[in-house]
């Protein structure tokens, strides 16, 4: 099984506090360069079904086309995560039962986030901040989504891909190696240590699709 982490955009209309990419958000320095199209043939090369894909940004509900990738996502059976501050986020939430949505609140207010959760799935997560049980864990110790149901201690990912607004790939975590772009890249066999923390959580997060009356929580 393979896992993509795919942030689609630079573009954000927030500014929250843990946002890991302050450096690249809103730089006309680091333009967007991928289209739906560019990531699709990438990952008709590489994505099999049940493979999971997480869609990450910037803000994901900016980037242009997004359902188009979601419903080649859906047709070709991965599992998707898109973490997003709620923006743009409708009624084609429901067409995607193969999705997660992991929806920020930082400073929105109850009125924008009423009008969003009425959108979301048993399997979807609304939180404030990064709370403790999806904070990603020690080496060697398991990431939980649920400490109570969902014993979870190692993952299924043999490869693991990161892929920038600008078309960039690389390996990840393990070893950060650089691959090209979507456009040139040619894989090589890879195989993750199946311990890691950030596959762990991937993992766990994407769980609860196939596991969501288990997994419930109030949105």
């Amino acid at each position: 099984m393979t896992y993509f982490l795919i942030s689609l955009t630079n573009k954000c209309n927030k500014s929250c506090d843990y946002c890991v990419v302050k450096q690249w958000r809103n730089n006309p320095d680091f333009p967007d360069k991928i289209t739906a199209g560019d990531l699709i043939l990438f990952l008709g090369k590489e994505l099999q079904a049940g493979d999971v894909a997480e869609l990450t940004g910037g803000e994901p509900t900016l980037f242009p086309d997004l359902t188009v990738l979601l419903d080649w996502l859906k047709k070709h059976g991965a599992k998707a995560i898109i973490r997003t501050n709620g923006l743009n986020l409708g009624g084609w939430r429901r067409c995607y039962d193969n999705l997660i949505v992991v929806l920020a609140r930082h400073d929105s207010d109850e009125d924008y986030m009423g009008k969003r959760k009425k959108h979301l799935l048993p399997q979807d997560l609304v939180l404030d901040g990064i709370p403790e049980h999806v904070k990603q864990k020690e080496q060697g110790k398991p990431v939980f989504v649920n400490d109570e149901t969902s014993p979870l201690t190692s993952h299924p990912f043999a490869k693991a891909f990161f892929i920038t607004p600008d078309g960039k790939i690389k390996f990840m975590p393990c070893c950060n190696e650089d691959l090209g772009t979507v456009w040139d890249c040619k894989p090589r066999k890879y195989h993750c240590c199946g311990n890691c923390p950030y596959m762990l959580g991937a993992w766990n997060l994407a769980s609860r699709i196939g596991n969501c009356k288990t997994f419930r929580e109030g949105a």
